[in-house]
């Protein structure tokens, strides 16, 4: 099945909704991580409670993103993806309206959660299918630079709205915003669908729902209990599961999803075989430009996403900037995303310079942002150290930005879904394994350095070194605090004089060493990226199937 060609007025205004939507759901994570505050003291609950909202809506993205490409496929690229706008906006308005915690995670946890695993594959699939040639690479090319935009605009609008406003009107702004999406998206000319032939693959949606959601929630736990052994105690339903010191939930969960996987792939491939409808059709695999790629684009999101964590980290708990400072800083890299991203677009588009180069030079650049931000983190840094290799960083993310075009243009016409439901997995995992990553080897750093600062101490006395470490050895939950925030832990604890002061500085220097290893981690998974794009097909040749003539 192939879409209609459109008009080039068309064409422009069907590229205009497809990234409007997808720089929106890109804004919508990075803004409510910078409202947190705020949310808490609104909503009359908890941080660890509005944590839980986000976990919620990354598992059910996870478990429902094959899904969503699928009933693409079954019902209409653009009709799935109207249905998932819609959704979506419903579930932003829900969320500025909610009274209380509970209300909130059924409009942005469940509604937005669905919604967004509907929108993303069919984003990618009707991009596919209604451009071709250098349209379809300008098109998949900003479309992939929007991602990085939106997260990057996140904290810059989202913290102006959120000081001077109220974070509800965030969402409401996003409701708004989805509703002249829904209008534009009306322009797609897509062929009506057939009724399918064969019942809906319920099995395969159980087996990827539970394989992607077990693997989401062992990399969301990795911060709190570790990469590989257990920091505390995992207690379930009262009951200590695993105990401090033993292998951590991470490991076992991952795992555990991974077998699921498996056996989802066993299940697929059963159907296919008995000549059922499969979920998705695993043999898309077997081009290198999809399975290579897919893979490319977990590395490129978990880059960004680990980055966009921890430098406002940095800047928030060493530098003292509020949320709309740190947002102001990351301006440079946004810049320079987009600069790329225009750059890298035309000259594939021209065929001038092949993907592969393109894609490999933009690994190469994030890794050497990446190397460029950890030496510059210092307790005596600014903000301005850091924007030579935050614009370095931005410029390899907007090379990179050309992966979706390539990996959409292996795809034959009735492969679309398949490659999108595929290449959208791979890069929503890759985001939740950047922050879990970022975020386990810093605590994981900053505890190690903490504890060994305390006992070489020479100014802390010999009980408060025994007192400190086995507060740490309890199973108090790590957190990077900011000096001041440090003082205030160590007064409530009734340490005073130099011995305070000494504990604060000790928190500061782990905190900062944390921090340089964690992005010294995320850049070296560039490099994987960089093995990975070199492993790319040379030419990526657009199958004529998979798209219908269109130019802007």
């Amino acid at each position: 099945m192939s879409a209609q060609p459109q008009r080039t007025g068309t064409g422009r205004i069907v590229l205009v909704a497809l990234a409007t939507q997808q720089l929106l759901m890109a804004y919508d994570s990075t803004a409510m991580n910078v409202a947190l505050s705020a949310i808490v003291a609104d909503l009359h609950t908890t941080l660890t409670g509005v944590q839980s909202a986000i976990s919620v809506y990354a598992l059910v993205m996870a478990c429902l993103m094959i899904t969503g490409s699928k009933l693409g496929m079954r019902r209409g690229h653009t009709r799935v993806f109207l249905a998932g706008t819609a959704i979506y906006g419903t579930g932003a308005v829900v969320t500025a309206l909610s009274p209380n915690l509970a209300v909130m995670l059924v409009g942005w946890s469940l509604l937005e959660g669905v919604g967004a695993s509907l929108v993303f594959p069919a984003i990618f699939s009707i991009a596919t299918m209604a451009f071709s040639g250098a349209a379809r690479t300008k098109t998949l090319s900003l479309i992939g630079a929007m991602a990085g935009v939106g997260a990057a605009l996140g904290p810059i609008i989202g913290g102006l709205i959120t000081t001077f406003l109220t974070w509800r009107v965030s969402f409401l702004m996003e409701s708004a915003v989805t509703v002249t999406v829904m209008l534009l998206a009306r322009r797609i000319v897509e062929p009506k669908h057939e009724r399918p032939k064969h019942s809906f693959d319920v099995g395969g949606v159980v087996l990827s729902a539970l394989g992607f959601g077990l693997v989401v929630m062992g990399t969301l736990l990795a911060s709190r209990y570790g990469l590989f052994v257990a920091r505390e105690n995992f207690v379930l339903f009262g009951k200590t599961i695993l105990a401090k010191g033993a292998v951590s939930p991470t490991v076992v969960l991952v795992a555990a999803g991974v077998c699921v996987l498996v056996a989802f792939g066993w299940w697929e491939v059963r159907r296919v075989k008995r000549g059922q409808d499969p979920l998705v059709r695993l043999d898309v695999l077997r081009h290198r430009a999809t399975s290579v790629g897919s893979g490319a684009m977990g590395l490129q999101y978990l880059g960004m996403a680990g980055g966009l964590f921890l430098i406002p980290v940095f800047l928030q708990t060493t530098l003292n900037y509020n949320a709309l400072e740190s947002g102001v800083t990351l301006l440079p890299s946004t810049v320079m995303l987009i600069v790329l991203a225009a750059l890298a677009a035309r000259a594939a588009g021209s065929a001038r310079v092949s993907r592969k180069l393109i894609i490999a030079t933009g690994f190469g650049l994030m890794a050497a942002g990446s190397a460029l931000i950890a030496v510059m983190i210092q307790p005596s840094s600014s903000g301005w150290s850091l924007l030579p290799g935050l614009a370095v960083l931005g410029a390899g993310l907007g090379a990179c930005s050309i992966l979706p075009d390539l990996v959409q243009s292996s795809a034959a016409g009735n492969r679309v879904s398949d490659v999108a439901g595929l290449s959208r997995s791979a890069s929503y995992l890759g985001q939740s394994l950047g922050v879990a990553l970022a975020g386990a080897v810093m605590l994981g750093v900053l505890v190690s350095s903490f504890t060994k600062g305390v006992e070489s101490s020479q100014v802390l006395t010999e009980q408060q070194q025994t007192q400190v470490v086995q507060k740490i050895d309890s199973g108090v939950q790590a957190a990077a605090l900011s000096d001041a925030q440090a003082a205030a832990s160590v007064a409530q604890a009734g340490i005073s004089g130099p011995e305070a002061t000494a504990l604060v500085q000790i928190n500061g220097d782990a905190r900062v060493q944390g921090l340089r290893v964690a992005v010294i981690v995320i850049g070296a998974t560039a490099l994987l990226g960089l093995g990975l794009a070199t492993a790319l097909p040379g030419r990526s040749r657009a199958r004529p199937a998979a798209a219908a003539s269109q130019q802007t």
